[in-house]
């Protein structure tokens, strides 16, 4: 988990999600679930902090009442998604001496190690109907997309380009990934097939372009910029599915990242 990530997705809290939500939009910082187990009920958030000293999951009450630590460990854990049912999360893990993939139930038990390789493996994402996770790894020498069962077997590697592929998405029935690839020069945002067919580039601006996200009707991608304040700042943009009416939403000078869409 590189350091520019880890300020996005280990610190961020609810507490800036109101002014994106104003544009259909909230920050990476947590994800409302659905009906789960008891301790992610609906409304409950899930997020992750540094207030025990290092990374850990926790989930509250949409007022920030009743935070639950989900993880307690000394290594570093975060990068958490849950299932769109709420009774999973997948998340990322350095326990072991090396970034992982584990799975956990809602509740924090039943904690499993899903892949066991020496290169990282981070970021983690769940299919919408809860059967596959698509994550990046850097097992086949630079970061790719890979896909693997809920119980961690089926591997696949979906990408094969030599730059950097990262930070996969499902769209909301399951056909398509959305991720960023540097295979052009430029972090661009890309869309496949689930299987890594049919790959189109979407972007084509300045960058880097990273972190899309698709809405829950499957018509638009939400996505992170820095074409304007390049190393200093960045920006949100939408654009629908096929690459067309790109639109930027945040206009302000510092580092807006990392978006997500209600309900996803």
């Amino acid at each position: 988990m590189h350091a520019n990530v880890l300020i996005s997705k280990w610190q961020l809290t609810v507490f800036s999600c109101a002014a994106l939500l104003a544009a259909l939009l909230a920050p990476g910082c947590g994800s409302v679930s659905g009906p789960g187990d008891d301790d992610l009920v609906p409304g409950r958030i899930m997020f992750q902090t540094y207030r025990d000293g290092n990374g850990e999951i926790y989930s509250m009450e949409s007022d920030g009442s009743d935070p639950v630590n989900l993880t307690n460990n000394p290594a570093d854990d975060g990068e958490a998604g849950a299932t769109r049912d709420g009774r999973r999360i997948a998340f990322s893990s350095y326990r072991d001496g090396n970034t992982e993939i584990y799975v956990m139930n809602a509740n924090g038990s039943g904690q499993t190690r899903l892949t066991n390789h020496s290169a990282r493996d981070e970021e983690p994402q769940w299919s919408p109907d809860g059967k596959r996770i698509v994550f990046e790894s850097f097992r086949s020498g630079d970061r790719q997309v890979w896909s693997m069962k809920a119980d961690g077997s089926n591997l696949r590697q979906l990408t094969t380009s030599s730059n950097g592929n990262a930070e996969p998405f499902y769209s909301p029935d399951g056909q398509k990934i959305v991720f960023y690839s540097t295979r052009s020069g430029e972090a661009q945002i890309y869309i496949m097939d689930a299987d890594g067919t049919n790959v189109e580039q979407l972007t084509t601006g300045a960058g880097p372009n990273s972190a899309p996200t698709v809405s829950i009707d499957g018509t638009r991608i939400a996505f992170t910029t820095e074409r304007h304040s390049p190393g200093s700042g960045s920006e949100v943009y939408t654009i629908n599915i096929d690459g067309s009416d790109e639109t930027r939403i945040t206009t302000t000078s510092t580092w807006n990242w990392e978006p997500s869409w209600p309900g996803r």
